[in-house]
């Protein structure tokens, strides 16, 4: 872990949450278990389950988390994969179960204040009730061991693909910076144009210049940097991930455009 590393994964969590973020997490969610067909009806109640991505995107407009929690839920992600045992089976909804678990664990230890489970259970709009809330957080905290801390180190390694493009940027101001200051030792000041003395009775022969200072040549236009900016810049990550789960998570990206649309 580097300075570097250091500096972008500052800035990263300081950036509003995106749908990138939200399209890994799901991604990351549906390989902790085999997919299953998410519009099966929930046990004991009487409707489908919403996609992830539904889902996942409504606890984000409902609380309003912010980056660094949210996407540290990423690590926890892949602390539970290492500790389930191969090819585990589970019901559509434990999808949902675990992602809302990890993302309260982390709601919780990373903020001096977070939403309790009486508002967490309102935030999944009836679909897990208070008690169903308790009990898969005290189900996660034993798989994981009651370990819920995240390291810098953790967090750079699972966030690569974000940071990456911020610390091309970094290195790129830091080698324009480091050039035009090579420029301002290097280049001499140009003398400042003598001044004509007018004798008495002698006119004044007045003649234009054009010289101008030779630093407003490396005067750079200061710019800001933005996570949204960087994305767009960049292709679309890809994910080594298996296909059906891509092709899941794509999905689930269909699904909550046409919700956006009948909102609007």
């Amino acid at each position: 872990m580097s300075a570097l590393d250091l500096k972008a994964l500052s800035i990263f969590i300081n950036t509003p949450v995106s749908q990138d973020m939200i399209h890994k997490l799901v991604v990351s969610t549906l390989q902790v278990l085999p997919c299953g067909n998410t519009l099966e009806p929930i046990p004991g109640k009487d409707r489908t389950l919403p996609s992830l991505m539904t889902f996942l995107t409504k606890l984000v407009r409902y609380t309003n988390v912010y980056t660094g929690t949210l996407m540290a839920t990423l690590v926890l992600l892949n602390r539970l994969k290492t500790k389930l045992p191969k090819n585990p089976q589970g019901l559509a909804c434990t999808r949902h179960r675990i992602l809302l678990s990890c993302l309260i664990l982390s709601a919780k230890f990373h903020n001096d204040s977070s939403p309790k489970n009486i508002h967490w259970a309102k935030y999944t709009e009836g679909l897990f009730s208070v008690k169903d809330i308790n009990l898969m957080e005290r189900q996660l905290l034993y798989l994981l061991n009651w370990n819920v801390e995240v390291s810098n180190e953790e967090m750079i390694d699972s966030l690569d693909q974000f940071l990456q493009p911020i610390r091309d940027d970094l290195v790129r101001t830091a080698k324009m910076r480091k050039w035009v200051q090579s420029q301002r030792n290097t280049t001499p000041l140009s003398p400042p144009p003598s001044v004509p003395v007018a004798r008495p009775g002698t006119p004044v022969m007045s003649r234009s210049s054009s010289n101008s200072s030779t630093l407003s040549l490396h005067t750079r236009q200061v710019s800001t940097t933005s996570i949204s900016s960087i994305s767009s810049a960049e292709t679309s990550p890809t994910y080594t991930v298996d296909p059906k789960i891509e092709y899941a998570a794509l999905n689930e990206q269909q699904k909550l455009n046409r919700l956006i649309q009948s909102l609007t």
